[in-house]
């Protein structure tokens, strides 16, 4: 049954308009939809008859049992998704359904509790990042990044990049999709095969007065910290911004972003007290400085006072957003991941400044424990060497054993070793992580399976 009340004359009438502004005709709706491959398109739903309420719980349950229960097994994953310990009380919070079914708080009357946590949220990312401003959040990590493109565009008008190609590679698809649509250009930045850092001298040869900003991560997919502070410098110099990727954890060990120079810092805040849950959902946060909070993509709540001069919450600089400026606003996202930045929220106050000092300082001396011990074992070794890193590090493995048979080894002795890189690039890479939810017999366990491995 077709709910949708157009008549044929006003399709016509739309696709006219619509041709018109593109330039370009339009006899059809399925001409909308001429960028899609004919071969991707879907041509009918071919669904299974209904079925009973035990029966869908018998077949979920089946799907269920196909996959590792994360909580069974101890976990050396990275990659972008990170095994933390949650406190009880951000379930314990954000279970509230005054907060779960909340909805967007355009009036603030009646909104303020929600409000109230929002701004506290960005009070947090900017202590956090060092920054002076940030919106109420985004979808995830590669949304944020791909919006602080969008965002340096907006600063000065160039649309050609500089970007790491030590970003994780989810988030530069995301990238990608979103240049192609903007007719952007990006131009990728090499990696020293010894050390994984960021090859200094293409950037400095490369780096002119037609790039937009230089979009780097922290620390990188690899695992490995380097000093952008030149980079900020060279890049400010050429009239460009530099956009930084920060996994925020990392932030309660390392400098933040603002000391050395960043324009724009985003990141996934996944680590914040969200679980992994098959990759989402997950939350962008965002910040910049305060010359170019007008340019901030999404909402932004801002602090004022009531009628009765009490203090009060409101969505502000609205003037930047979709739903009123339209196809001028700074972004075609006009939502956030509210819940997700409530999580955060009860993390970090949770956590406090010096508890997230802690984690950090706990993660990074259980990966380095691990990269130490790993390095002694026959046949294995750490790729990237003399570079610091964080919480997560490279490791090879000889030629003649495959990631499957390394993977299946290990999850029969309830662990999962890391994340294959041989999609990046990297032959016989096994990117490894360790958080403080890793002991020290966690690594002896490691240890032990790398050892009776056969190869």
């Amino acid at each position: 049954m077709n709910y949708v009340s157009n008549t044929p004359e006003d399709i016509s009438a739309m696709l006219k308009d619509i041709g018109d502004s593109k330039k370009k005709a339009l006899s059809s709706i399925d001409d909308l939809f001429s960028d899609i491959p004919g071969n991707l398109r879907l041509k009918s739903l071919n669904l299974p008859g209904s079925l009973s309420e035990i029966e869908v719980c018998e077949k979920l349950k089946s799907h269920a049992r196909k996959t590792l229960p994360y909580s069974d097994y101890k976990c050396f994953m990275g990659g972008g998704s990170y095994d933390h310990y949650i406190p009880s009380a951000v379930a314990a919070v954000i279970g509230r359904s005054d907060f779960y079914t909340a909805y967007t708080p355009y009036q603030p009357e009646v909104s303020q509790g929600t409000l109230m946590s929002i701004f506290e949220y960005q009070t947090m990312i900017c202590n956090l990042t060092g920054m002076q401003a940030s919106n109420a959040s985004h979808y995830d990590g590669a949304t944020a990044l791909a919006e602080s493109m969008i965002m340096a565009y907006n600063i000065n008008s160039r649309k050609e990049f500089l970007l790491a190609s030590t970003v994780n590679p989810a988030y530069v698809r995301v990238l990608e999709t979103y240049a192609h649509a903007a007719d952007f250009k990006l131009h990728t930045i090499p990696f020293d095969a010894k050390t994984g850092r960021l090859d200094a001298e293409f950037i400095k040869k490369n780096l002119n007065d037609s790039i937009a900003a230089v979009i780097v991560q922290t620390p990188s997919f690899f695992g490995i910290v380097e000093d952008f502070k030149w980079l900020a410098e060279l890049a400010h110099e050429k009239g460009a911004v530099l956009a930084v990727s920060a996994n925020p954890t990392s932030l309660g060990l390392l400098k933040a972003p603002a000391s050395y120079g960043a324009d724009i810092v985003c990141g996934d805040g996944q680590p914040l007290g969200i679980p992994s849950s098959f990759g989402g959902p997950a939350l962008g946060f965002m910040a910049t400085s305060q010359k170019y909070i007008r340019k901030l993509p999404g909402r932004i709540v801002g602090e004022t006072v009531d009628k009765n001069g009490k203090r009060a919450y409101v969505l502000t600089l609205q003037a930047r957003e979709q739903h009123i400026r339209r196809e001028k606003a700074s972004s075609n996202i006009c939502s956030n991941q509210a819940l997700c930045a409530l999580a955060a929220t009860v993390y970090l106050s949770y956590v406090g400044p010096h508890g997230l000092r802690d984690i950090a300082a706990r993660c990074s001396d259980m990966a380095h424990y691990l990269a130490d011990r790993i390095s002694k074992v026959k046949g294995f070794d750490i790729k990237f060497k003399n570079t610091h890193f964080f919480h997560e590090f490279v490791v090879t493995y000889p030629d003649a054993l495959t990631y499957e048979k390394l993977f299946d080894h290990f999850a029969a002795a309830k662990i999962l070793p890391g994340v294959s890189l041989a999609k990046v690039g990297v032959a016989n890479g096994l990117l490894v992580c360790a958080t403080e939810m890793r002991t020290k017999e966690d690594i002896d366990a490691y240890i032990k399976c790398l050892e009776a491995i056969k190869w």
